[in-house]
Protein backbone atom coordinates (compact mmCIF):
# COMPACT_ATOMS: atom_id res chain seq x y z
CA UNK A 1 0.00 0.00 0.00
CA UNK A 2 1.74 3.54 -0.90
CA UNK A 3 2.75 5.96 1.88
CA UNK A 4 2.75 9.20 0.03
CA UNK A 5 3.46 12.59 0.64
CA UNK A 6 1.90 15.75 0.43
CA UNK A 7 4.45 18.85 -1.57
CA UNK A 8 1.99 21.66 -1.74
CA UNK A 9 -0.89 23.66 0.32
CA UNK A 10 -4.24 21.90 0.53
CA UNK A 11 -6.33 23.15 -1.99
CA UNK A 12 -9.73 22.88 -0.44
CA UNK A 13 -12.01 21.24 2.57
CA UNK A 14 -14.72 19.40 1.53
CA UNK A 15 -17.71 20.61 2.87
CA UNK A 16 -19.31 17.37 4.13
CA UNK A 17 -21.41 16.40 7.21
CA UNK A 18 -18.89 14.09 8.57
CA UNK A 19 -14.88 14.43 8.34
CA UNK A 20 -14.59 17.55 5.68
CA UNK A 21 -11.56 16.07 3.84
CA UNK A 22 -9.17 17.75 2.71
CA UNK A 23 -8.04 17.89 -0.98
CA UNK A 24 -4.19 17.72 -1.76
CA UNK A 25 -2.01 16.72 -4.01
CA UNK A 26 0.75 14.39 -3.16
CA UNK A 27 4.36 13.17 -4.03
CA UNK A 28 2.72 10.48 -7.03
CA UNK A 29 2.01 14.62 -8.62
CA UNK A 30 -1.75 13.16 -8.15
CA UNK A 31 -4.64 15.06 -6.21
CA UNK A 32 -6.31 12.87 -3.47
CA UNK A 33 -9.24 12.83 -1.07
CA UNK A 34 -7.22 12.90 2.38
CA UNK A 35 -9.32 11.69 5.56
CA UNK A 36 -8.31 12.94 9.12
CA UNK A 37 -10.05 12.17 12.02
CA UNK A 38 -10.23 12.56 15.99
CA UNK A 39 -10.94 8.84 15.97
CA UNK A 40 -8.47 6.63 14.36
CA UNK A 41 -11.01 3.83 14.04
CA UNK A 42 -12.63 5.99 11.67
CA UNK A 43 -9.96 5.78 9.38
CA UNK A 44 -9.70 1.99 10.29
CA UNK A 45 -12.85 1.26 9.22
CA UNK A 46 -12.16 3.20 5.48
CA UNK A 47 -8.97 1.31 5.44
CA UNK A 48 -10.85 -2.19 6.25
CA UNK A 49 -13.98 -1.87 3.77
CA UNK A 50 -11.58 -0.74 0.99
CA UNK A 51 -9.47 -3.49 0.76
CA UNK A 52 -12.88 -5.97 1.70
CA UNK A 53 -14.28 -3.91 -1.73
CA UNK A 54 -11.57 -5.04 -3.56
CA UNK A 55 -11.56 -8.66 -2.72
CA UNK A 56 -15.35 -8.66 -3.95
CA UNK A 57 -14.61 -6.36 -6.87
CA UNK A 58 -16.95 -3.30 -6.18
CA UNK A 59 -14.87 -0.33 -7.70
CA UNK A 60 -13.92 2.02 -5.44
CA UNK A 61 -10.94 5.17 -5.95
CA UNK A 62 -7.14 3.70 -5.58
CA UNK A 63 -6.24 4.18 -1.50
CA UNK A 64 -3.55 5.21 0.50
CA UNK A 65 -1.72 6.47 3.53
CA UNK A 66 -0.79 10.35 3.45
CA UNK A 67 1.32 12.04 5.13
CA UNK A 68 0.32 15.50 5.64
CA UNK A 69 3.01 18.06 6.07
CA UNK A 70 1.35 20.30 8.87
CA UNK A 71 2.94 23.54 6.72
CA UNK A 72 0.62 22.67 3.86
CA UNK A 73 -2.51 23.47 6.48
CA UNK A 74 -3.67 27.06 6.55
CA UNK A 75 -5.32 26.01 9.98
CA UNK A 76 -6.37 29.58 10.80
CA UNK A 77 -8.56 29.79 7.59
CA UNK A 78 -9.89 25.55 7.99
CA UNK A 79 -10.22 25.72 11.85
CA UNK A 80 -8.60 22.45 12.17
CA UNK A 81 -6.39 21.01 14.73
CA UNK A 82 -2.48 20.36 13.82
CA UNK A 83 -2.43 17.59 15.84
CA UNK A 84 -4.81 15.38 13.74
CA UNK A 85 -1.70 15.33 11.30
CA UNK A 86 0.29 13.64 13.92
CA UNK A 87 -0.74 10.28 12.12
CA UNK A 88 -1.30 9.02 8.63
CA UNK A 89 -4.41 10.27 7.01
CA UNK A 90 -6.58 8.13 4.91
CA UNK A 91 -6.35 9.22 1.08
CA UNK A 92 -8.65 8.34 -1.80
CA UNK A 93 -7.43 8.87 -5.36
CA UNK A 94 -9.39 12.04 -6.77
CA UNK A 95 -11.75 11.38 -9.69
CA UNK A 96 -12.14 14.47 -11.39
CA UNK A 97 -14.29 13.08 -13.78
CA UNK A 98 -17.06 11.83 -11.65
CA UNK A 99 -19.87 13.12 -10.08
CA UNK A 100 -21.39 11.98 -6.17
CA UNK A 101 -24.55 10.91 -7.01
CA UNK A 102 -27.32 12.77 -4.99
CA UNK A 103 -31.20 13.32 -5.50
CA UNK A 104 -30.48 15.80 -8.75
CA UNK A 105 -28.61 13.38 -10.75
CA UNK A 106 -30.98 10.27 -10.09
CA UNK A 107 -33.20 11.71 -13.34
CA UNK A 108 -30.06 10.97 -15.35
CA UNK A 109 -30.60 7.13 -15.24
CA UNK A 110 -34.23 7.52 -16.11
CA UNK A 111 -33.13 7.42 -19.48
CA UNK A 112 -32.39 4.47 -21.07
CA UNK A 113 -29.60 5.56 -23.02
CA UNK A 114 -27.52 6.61 -20.19
CA UNK A 115 -28.35 3.18 -18.02
CA UNK A 116 -26.99 0.92 -21.28
CA UNK A 117 -24.03 3.14 -20.85
CA UNK A 118 -23.52 2.36 -17.21
CA UNK A 119 -20.77 -0.76 -17.31
CA UNK A 120 -21.41 -2.12 -13.27
CA UNK A 121 -25.03 -1.35 -13.44
CA UNK A 122 -25.36 -5.27 -11.26
CA UNK A 123 -22.85 -3.84 -9.18
CA UNK A 124 -25.19 -1.37 -7.09
CA UNK A 125 -26.71 -4.61 -5.70
CA UNK A 126 -23.07 -6.11 -4.71
CA UNK A 127 -22.28 -3.01 -2.97
CA UNK A 128 -25.99 -2.92 -1.17
CA UNK A 129 -25.11 -6.68 -0.14
CA UNK A 130 -21.61 -5.46 0.74
CA UNK A 131 -22.97 -3.22 3.18
CA UNK A 132 -25.54 -5.20 4.32
CA UNK A 133 -22.76 -7.42 5.48
CA UNK A 134 -20.25 -4.92 7.15
CA UNK A 135 -23.06 -3.12 8.84
CA UNK A 136 -22.97 0.47 6.59
CA UNK A 137 -25.72 2.39 8.35
CA UNK A 138 -25.00 5.39 5.75
CA UNK A 139 -25.58 4.12 2.65
CA UNK A 140 -29.25 5.63 2.26
CA UNK A 141 -31.71 7.42 0.60
CA UNK A 142 -30.50 10.57 1.82
CA UNK A 143 -26.93 9.86 1.20
CA UNK A 144 -25.94 6.94 -1.48
CA UNK A 145 -22.13 7.85 -1.17
CA UNK A 146 -21.65 6.77 -4.84
CA UNK A 147 -19.44 8.19 -7.57
CA UNK A 148 -20.40 8.09 -10.73
CA UNK A 149 -17.30 8.52 -13.85
CA UNK A 150 -17.80 8.92 -17.11
CA UNK A 151 -14.86 7.43 -19.07
CA UNK A 152 -14.14 7.20 -22.95
CA UNK A 153 -17.56 6.56 -25.23
CA UNK A 154 -19.26 8.47 -22.12
CA UNK A 155 -19.56 4.97 -20.59
CA UNK A 156 -19.81 5.16 -17.03
CA UNK A 157 -18.78 3.14 -14.14
CA UNK A 158 -20.05 3.30 -10.76
CA UNK A 159 -17.39 3.70 -7.13
CA UNK A 160 -18.71 3.09 -3.72
CA UNK A 161 -17.02 5.69 -1.06
CA UNK A 162 -16.92 6.45 2.41
CA UNK A 163 -17.32 3.28 4.96
CA UNK A 164 -16.73 5.19 8.03
CA UNK A 165 -20.27 4.14 9.38
CA UNK A 166 -19.72 0.34 8.97
CA UNK A 167 -20.07 -2.00 12.50
CA UNK A 168 -23.04 0.47 12.92
CA UNK A 169 -21.05 3.33 13.58
CA UNK A 170 -19.70 1.37 16.52
CA UNK A 171 -16.73 -0.52 15.79
CA UNK A 172 -18.05 -3.40 16.46
CA UNK A 173 -18.66 -2.08 20.76
CA UNK A 174 -21.76 -3.88 21.42
CA UNK A 175 -21.41 -6.69 18.68
CA UNK A 176 -23.04 -6.35 14.99
CA UNK A 177 -26.38 -6.05 14.18
CA UNK A 178 -28.58 -6.28 11.04
CA UNK A 179 -28.78 -2.64 9.20
CA UNK A 180 -32.53 -1.18 8.74
CA UNK A 181 -34.52 -0.92 5.53
CA UNK A 182 -33.71 2.48 5.51
CA UNK A 183 -30.05 2.16 5.85
CA UNK A 184 -30.12 0.47 2.47
CA UNK A 185 -30.00 1.93 -0.98
CA UNK A 186 -32.20 -1.40 -2.12
CA UNK A 187 -35.31 0.68 -0.89
CA UNK A 188 -34.51 4.07 -3.21
CA UNK A 189 -36.04 5.70 -6.58
CA UNK A 190 -32.51 4.59 -7.45
CA UNK A 191 -32.97 0.74 -7.17
CA UNK A 192 -36.38 0.46 -9.05
CA UNK A 193 -34.87 2.25 -12.24
CA UNK A 194 -32.07 -0.08 -12.70
CA UNK A 195 -33.77 -3.06 -11.73
CA UNK A 196 -37.51 -3.16 -11.41
CA UNK A 197 -38.02 -4.36 -15.28
CA UNK A 198 -34.99 -6.70 -15.52
CA UNK A 199 -35.99 -10.19 -16.12
CA UNK A 200 -32.78 -11.16 -15.39
CA UNK A 201 -32.93 -9.69 -11.52
CA UNK A 202 -33.56 -13.63 -10.17
CA UNK A 203 -30.91 -15.43 -11.79
CA UNK A 204 -28.34 -11.94 -10.80
CA UNK A 205 -29.73 -12.29 -7.62
CA UNK A 206 -28.84 -15.96 -7.11
CA UNK A 207 -25.08 -15.04 -8.43
CA UNK A 208 -24.42 -12.52 -5.98
CA UNK A 209 -25.59 -14.80 -3.74
CA UNK A 210 -23.18 -17.46 -4.00
CA UNK A 211 -20.28 -14.58 -5.09
CA UNK A 212 -20.95 -13.60 -1.26
CA UNK A 213 -20.02 -16.81 0.24
CA UNK A 214 -16.84 -17.01 -1.95
CA UNK A 215 -15.96 -13.01 -1.36
CA UNK A 216 -16.29 -13.30 2.47
CA UNK A 217 -14.05 -16.83 2.42
CA UNK A 218 -11.21 -14.55 0.86
CA UNK A 219 -11.91 -11.79 3.32
CA UNK A 220 -11.08 -13.93 5.93
CA UNK A 221 -8.29 -15.38 4.59
CA UNK A 222 -6.58 -12.20 4.00
CA UNK A 223 -7.78 -10.12 7.14
CA UNK A 224 -4.41 -10.84 9.05
CA UNK A 225 -3.17 -9.33 5.59
CA UNK A 226 -5.29 -6.44 6.22
CA UNK A 227 -4.43 -5.49 9.24
CA UNK A 228 -0.86 -5.77 8.65
CA UNK A 229 -1.38 -2.49 6.71
CA UNK A 230 -3.07 -0.19 9.60
CA UNK A 231 -0.68 2.04 10.98
CA UNK A 232 0.95 2.04 14.43
CA UNK A 233 0.24 5.63 14.93
CA UNK A 234 -3.70 4.95 15.14
CA UNK A 235 -3.70 3.02 17.97
CA UNK A 236 -5.56 -0.29 16.55
CA UNK A 237 -5.18 -2.99 19.06
CA UNK A 238 -4.96 -5.34 16.09
CA UNK A 239 -5.19 -8.69 17.98
CA UNK A 240 -8.75 -7.77 19.92
CA UNK A 241 -9.64 -5.69 16.73
CA UNK A 242 -9.05 -9.31 14.64
CA UNK A 243 -10.81 -10.87 17.13
CA UNK A 244 -13.89 -8.86 17.19
CA UNK A 245 -14.22 -8.92 13.79
CA UNK A 246 -13.97 -13.20 12.99
CA UNK A 247 -16.90 -13.12 15.85
CA UNK A 248 -19.29 -11.10 14.07
CA UNK A 249 -18.72 -10.90 10.17
CA UNK A 250 -17.85 -14.71 9.53
CA UNK A 251 -20.06 -16.58 11.51
CA UNK A 252 -22.41 -18.82 9.45
CA UNK A 253 -25.35 -17.57 11.40
CA UNK A 254 -24.36 -13.49 10.23
CA UNK A 255 -23.90 -14.74 6.56
CA UNK A 256 -27.08 -17.00 6.56
CA UNK A 257 -28.78 -13.23 8.36
CA UNK A 258 -27.38 -11.52 5.60
CA UNK A 259 -28.70 -13.11 2.72
CA UNK A 260 -31.74 -13.30 3.88
CA UNK A 261 -32.22 -9.74 4.93
CA UNK A 262 -30.64 -9.11 1.07
CA UNK A 263 -33.38 -10.83 -0.41
CA UNK A 264 -36.22 -9.77 1.31
CA UNK A 265 -35.33 -6.18 0.68
CA UNK A 266 -35.20 -6.73 -2.98
CA UNK A 267 -38.62 -8.76 -2.90
CA UNK A 268 -39.82 -5.97 -0.90
CA UNK A 269 -38.61 -2.81 -2.54
CA UNK A 270 -37.92 -3.66 -6.42
CA UNK A 271 -39.51 -6.72 -7.35
CA UNK A 272 -43.16 -5.70 -5.45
Amino acid sequence: MQILQTIEEVHRVFNTSGSSPLLVTCDDFRDWVCKYDRAPKNLFNELLAAKFAKIWGINIPEVALINVKKEHVPFSKFSIQPNLFDKECFGSLYLESSKEIDHSLVHLFEDLSFREKLINKDDFLKIALFDIWLANEDRNHNNFNLLVEIGQNKQSFLYAIDHVSIFNSSYLNYGISEITEDDSIIKTKLAKILFNNNRYLVSLVDILVGNFYLCVDECFLRLDEILNLVPDSWGVDKLQTKTSIVRNLFTESWKDNCIENFRRFIQTFIIN
